[in-house]
């Protein structure tokens, strides 16, 4: 199904740029992404031609910096390709907002969108390489989210899956920022913005399933359904109770009444 982005503006393609991403459509990220581009560079032109005009320069009603919106664009045009396994293509991306130093006209607000979206290429190329199985940018990777906190949950996700992939131990990782993640779990829960956090134990209770912690495995996988459905994140839940089927023939019998009183309140 094609789409059809005739009449919205900037911030609005940005909200649906979010609302994809939430949603995990990959393909209509590219779409809107592009669309953004094209409408933010419309008026960017547009601005320069003011400027040496010396006439009023022009909002074009955007309600952030213009840099914003050119980051922002290829960010996710190039998460969106990450996800799909399209790296080639994604790193072509970040070699675009990790440099738009070249807009002219920027104020202070402009330089920290410059400067905060050249940090977010760097974290970005570790991804790719991650994914691609290169486990060397691993400590380039840590010490990046040791400074970037707001990047650590997705980015315990993103090493998480590498490792399962792959096959190695992050068993350091998952002790070093325990704590953090921990903490973060009931900020989650109030904002309703869970899904990291349930990623994160769905993941996690992969993780240990293939390196012999069945049990602990299980435990995560109860304890997480249960706030799946609390929270009423179909998504989490169905990867959740999928992992658990698989490993049933281990459960307890405690974990196995567990289980099925949780299965049973979704009846009630």
């Amino acid at each position: 199904m094609e789409l059809d982005l005739n009449g919205f503006n900037a911030d609005s393609l940005v909200q649906m740029l979010k609302a994809s991403f939430t949603l995990e459509n990959w393909d209509s990220m590219l779409i809107i992404a592009d669309r953004l581009y094209t409408e933010v560079n419309t008026f960017y032109k547009m601005n320069q031609q003011e400027r040496i005009g010396e006439k009023r320069v022009s909002c074009f009603g955007l309600t952030r910096n213009i840099v914003y919106y050119f980051g922002y664009s290829m960010c996710l045009k190039g998460i969106a390709f990450e996800k799909l396994g399209r790296y080639n293509e994604a790193r072509e991306c970040i070699a675009i907002y990790k440099d738009l130093g070249w807009i002219r006209g920027i104020d202070a607000d402009g330089q920290e969108e410059v400067n905060y979206y050249r940090e977010i290429a760097k974290g970005n190329q570790y991804i790719i390489e991650l994914n691609e199985g290169n486990v060397s940018v691993l400590p380039d990777y840590l010490a990046f989210l040791r400074n970037t906190r707001e990047e650590m949950m997705p980015g315990v996700l993103y090493i998480l899956d590498s490792a399962i992939k792959y096959r190695f131990s992050v068993d350091h990782v998952l002790e070093e920022f325990s704590e953090q993640i921990t903490a973060m779990a009931e900020y989650y829960e109030i904002q309703r913005n869970i899904r990291y956090y349930i990623d994160y134990s769905y993941l996690k209770a992969r993780y240990f399933s293939i390196n012999d912690k069945v049990d602990d495995a299980l435990i995560i996988i109860v304890q997480s359904l249960a706030t799946s459905v609390k929270l009423k994140d179909d998504r989490g839940f169905k990867k959740l109770a999928a992992l658990f089927e698989t490993l049933r023939g281990q459960a307890t019998s405690e974990q196995l009444d567990k289980y099925l009183g949780i299965m049973k309140s979704i009846l009630d």
